[in-house]
């Protein structure tokens, strides 16, 4: 079972800027310059560096606020794709059910167990605070790690085996950009977000990395081999692009 918790942040952690809203405030003992920054789970972000004093920070902030304001534009359409865990409709993995509960103290704490994620959040608080629906996602994808280390390799080698690839090593991680991967070496690397995908989604990448074992490239020769072996391969490839990668 895993077990993890973390303290909600308190008003203290953020700081009002005029015509933008909160602020989330990080002081750092590593970071050597002010930086901002703004992604559609945790909104805006500000580093201070603990030897920048406040004051300076607060200009700082001022001077990037036309910046700051586009940013936030930006990420509003990308703010809708996420979903929001409310623990109603019921969240399910491919195998854990997400419960959601409310508790007498002022921190997140996640259980991962072998059929349930249980979350409990600060009692009063609005599960649907950005830091809270983050901390949901964490232990989502703790989950996926749990069902990831059984299924993938075994589908892997089972697609292996039926399509006569060969490949070298696997491995599975949360990456950023891409679903998947096959080096010069032919080791495979998927994402572990595989595990959010229908089984079909999760087939044509599994695929289209083992075909990469036989052609490197995506020239018309791959893509007629991949719909020998798994016919519609482009639709599935299309269909794939209606699944973000940073937005779930």
């Amino acid at each position: 079972m895993a077990d993890s918790s973390h303290t909600l942040l308190n008003p203290s952690d953020t700081i009002q800027l005029e015509g933008i809203g909160p602020v989330l405030l990080k002081k750092s003992q590593r970071a050597r310059y002010l930086r901002v920054r703004v992604d559609p789970k945790n909104g805006v972000t500000v580093i201070q560096p603990i030897q920048v004093s406040d004051s300076h920070r607060n200009r700082f902030l001022e001077e990037k606020k036309a910046w700051i304001a586009q940013a936030l534009q930006r990420q509003k359409e990308a703010r809708k794709r996420l979903t929001v865990f409310t623990g109603d409709p019921t969240y399910h993995t491919r195998n854990h059910t997400l419960e959601l509960s409310p508790h007498p103290k002022n921190t997140l704490r996640a259980s991962v167990s072998k059929q349930k994620i249980q979350v409990w959040y600060p009692a009063g608080a609005d599960v649907t605070d950005i830091r809270i629906q983050e901390f949901v996602r964490r232990a989502i994808r703790e989950a996926w790690r749990i069902e990831a280390k059984y299924f993938l390799p075994a589908r892997v080698a089972e697609l292996a085996r039926r399509f006569g690839f060969q490949y070298n090593q696997l491995s599975v991680k949360n990456a950023k950009t891409r679903w998947g991967s096959c080096s010069g070496k032919n080791n495979i690397n998927l994402n572990l977000q595989l595990m959010r995908l229908p089984d079909r989604l999760i087939d044509y990448i599994i695929l289209h990395e083992l075909n990469h074992t036989r052609h490197k490239h995506h020239q018309k020769l791959f893509w007629d081999s991949l719909e020998q072996i798994l016919p519609g391969a482009r639709k599935l490839d299309k269909e794939l692009n209606q699944y973000h990668l940073e937005c779930w």
